[in-house]
């Protein structure tokens, strides 16, 4: 198994980063993990860069992580963060409730559900495909898991996926 490495890819707003190479062809029990959280000011954004980078190093080490993308941008005094995770089979919770994702998950809630904020947070099965990044903003828009302000508005409601014969 070869050793998983971030790597950039120039885009729009600060660009994305990438944790291994983006699979043609997905396991059939594969599931996709998006998070976005909109109108950061800049210490919530400092706070975020943070606590990402430490979670990075963690993605690195986790067996099932099939790939990993970040982004995020800031324009005027607001920015954005935006992370998919594509996962084989149920390995997500555990990364996602310990170590250093844990601990970011417990501190950032605090951090991030502010009255400034709009949040959003998404799991569900992929047909075969990974969104691209103006894809995941729009998926999570529509179907995710929604905070304004700190207070739940919505509940996700995963998007109803068909498996592709070829996929």
């Amino acid at each position: 198994m070869s050793k998983k490495k971030w790597r950039s890819m120039k885009g729009q707003g600060f660009g994305v980063l990438m944790l291994g190479e983006k699979p043609e062809k997905l396991p059939e029990k594969a599931f996709i993990s998006l998070t976005r959280g909109e109108g950061l000011n800049f210490i919530q954004l400092i706070i975020n860069q943070v606590l990402t980078l430490m979670v990075m190093n963690q993605m690195k080490k986790t067996p099932g992580l099939l790939y990993a993308e970040l982004n995020g941008e800031m324009k005027g005094r607001k920015g954005y963060g935006q992370t998919l995770t594509v996962w084989d089979g149920k390995s997500m919770p555990a990364f996602r409730n310990k170590r250093t994702h844990g601990f970011a998950m417990k501190f950032f809630g605090w951090v991030i559900h502010r009255k400034n904020t709009k949040t959003y947070y998404l799991s569900y099965p992929t047909d075969g495909t990974i969104p691209s990044v103006t894809e995941v903003r729009e998926i999570l828009r529509e179907y995710g898991k929604f905070y304004d302000g700190g207070k739940l508005v919505r509940n996700a409601r995963p998007p109803q996926v068909e498996k592709s014969i070829n996929a």
